[in-house]
């Protein structure tokens, strides 16, 4: 294998990926809502309200107190009696944890959307195909141009996610909580494998549709499964711990290694060359 090639191809595609705003932002924008915005407005946001209805009698307190009741029935947080301990601890350990997935999910599918559909919208496919690189070079280069930036932004976005929300908790709990092993496993395990799935479906379909918008379409169709698992979270009927996050890493790189190998089976640029 050429891997100057492969370098060469995955080089390219990241260089495209900088100049088009449209594909940067989103690469951007999504991080910075789903690890800072969220939790700064739903534990500043809730623990300010708390401040306010603390002050105030009776019916004013109860709908705080009953956020401590439901977090309290998860039964994740038994050493914290304080509601508003609980709720922060809740929000930052297990209702943000799906939404994180989104993070390595969205990056990939995006830039990966753009690797064969893009390139056909702006004419250099047909470039790209006519050079010495095999099928395989070809589908490795696609891979590594999205899933490198995607692993990189997921780890880069845990890091800046466990900073915010210690600061976030501290006032209620007094001590450094995070990361958890469960969000450990998460970003280290399950993010890499996530990203990799979501861009082995788009570049395979990438490769067969003539648009970029029908790709991106596909995409948006990828995130379905973690909003599942969010709705899971919410109504406890999946809670996020070691074990199973563990085992949902280990399915999704399952999968994620089937569909490679089914890409790079299928994959053939006379195919490619056909959707001119």
């Amino acid at each position: 294998m050429n891997r100057g090639a492969v370098r060469a191809i995955a080089r390219k595609d990241l260089a495209s990926v900088v100049r088009n705003r449209g594909v940067l932002i989103p690469l951007l924008v999504t991080p910075f809502i789903v690890l800072v915005v969220m939790p700064v407005l739903l534990v500043g946001g809730v623990e300010s309200l708390g401040r306010a209805g603390a002050d105030l009698p009776g019916a004013a307190a109860q709908p705080f107190a009953a956020i401590g009741e439901q977090v309290t029935a998860t039964d994740r947080i038994d050493d914290v009696a304080d509601p508003r301990a609980q709720w922060a601890t809740f929000v930052l350990e297990v209702f943000l944890a799906p939404l994180y997935l989104l993070v390595p999910l969205i990056v990939a599918t995006v830039i990966a959307a753009d690797s064969f559909a893009g390139e056909r919208e702006r004419g250099t496919l047909e470039a790209l195909l006519h050079t010495a690189t095999t099928d395989r070079e070809l589908l490795l280069g696609k891979f590594l141009a999205a899933w490198v930036p995607a692993v990189t932004v997921s780890l880069t976005g845990f890091v800046v996610y466990s900073v915010i929300a210690n600061a976030l908790a501290w006032p209620a709990l007094g001590r450094v909580f995070f990361p958890t092993p469960a969000w450990l496993l998460l970003a280290l395990f399950v993010a890499p494998g996530i990203a990799a799935l979501g861009l082995a479906i788009m570049v395979i379909a990438s490769s067969r549709v003539k648009s970029l918008q029908a790709a991106h379409q596909i995409g948006s169709l990828v995130v379905l499964p973690v909003i599942l698992l969010l709705i899971a979270q919410v109504t406890g009927v999946l809670l996020f711990g070691p074990g199973l996050v563990m085992a949902l890493g280990v399915g999704i790189w399952v999968a994620a290694l089937s569909l490679l190998a089914l890409g790079a089976s299928s994959l053939r640029r006379e195919r490619l060359a056909l959707r001119l």
